[in-house]
């Protein structure tokens, strides 16, 4: 039986840090943006503003109506661009319907980019020289760090889900740490080829949000898997993974919940202390 990875340690050790930044700042401040009342959207908002408030952080959330125009909208990020008191902006997903993710992100200032969104920190990152991350592939990137002895170097790594988000950035700050990635997107599933590209990779990377899509069974024996997904299944929250199988396969796992989710929160405040320290 693989063993199940612990994120209580990471926890705990990356939450004294971001008190301790908080207590040296002053005043640190989040502006989070959400649009309508998707359920998905305020889980995460409401995980935001609980953390926020044990880190002893302002969050600052702007509820936008599902109708505004993107000019409304531009003006709004604008306002909280020229704002001195907002250190960090995040966008909430999902958009008004038809939006460009692209226009949405562009945006925001690159120094209040706390997600690492815009298309000059995503080229930052790409170009080596990251300035921010996406807190969840910091969380990612950190759990399989943690990862007793591993030795990635020239290792197999298949990320399943090609967002700009995850998938994308992440397959490149894994490649510079000399894994051989592939990504798997659904046109791999569509075509049956998943189960391959999963079976034959010592590291396994999911981010698509469908509950159950990576059989256990194709979990290679020995690998670590890395649950990024949240879905909801017989009225339970479980990841993409079958969890339950492949944990006898895989030599470490993550779960969901309570792997890489509960460090996600932490790590966007990771960035926005790193971003109130830059503009003083």
């Amino acid at each position: 039986m693989g063993t199940v990875l612990e994120t209580s340690g990471l926890y705990e050790a990356v939450y004294d840090q971001i008190k301790r930044s908080v207590d040296s700042c002053g005043s640190v401040t989040l502006a989070s943006v959400i649009f309508g009342n998707d359920y998905s959207s305020s889980v995460y908002f409401t995980q935001q503003q609980k953390r926020a408030d044990q880190l002893g952080i302002n969050y600052l959330p702007v509820r936008l109506v599902e109708e505004i125009s993107f000019d409304e909208f531009q003006n709004k990020i604008y306002q909280l661009n020229d704002d001195p008191s907002v250190d960090g902006i995040i966008i909430n997903k999902p958009f008004v319907q038809g939006w460009s993710e692209e226009q949405a992100f562009s945006l925001i200032d690159p120094n209040k980019d706390v997600e690492g969104m815009t298309p000059y920190n995503l080229g930052m990152l790409f170009m080596g020289s990251p300035k921010f991350v996406s807190p969840t592939v910091l969380s990612a990137l950190t759990l399989l760090k943690s990862v007793p002895d591993i030795d990635v170097y020239g290792k197999r790594a298949v990320i399943v889900g090609a967002s700009v988000l995850i998938g994308k950035p992440l397959a490149v700050l894994l490649t510079d740490m000399f894994l051989t990635v592939s990504i798997a997107h659904i046109a791999t599933y569509e075509k049956g080829m998943l189960a391959e590209y999963v079976s034959g990779s010592d590291i396994v990377i999911s981010a698509v949000g469908k509950p159950g899509i990576i059989k256990g069974e194709w979990i290679k024996e020995g690998s670590v898997v890395i649950d990024v997904g949240v879905g909801c299944k017989d009225g339970r929250i479980c990841g993409d993974v079958e969890f339950d199988t492949a944990k006898d396969r895989a030599a470490y796992i993550t779960p969901v919940p309570g792997g890489v989710g509960k460090l996600t929160t932490l790590f966007l405040f990771k960035n926005l202390i790193e971003a109130k320290q830059d503009l003083k």
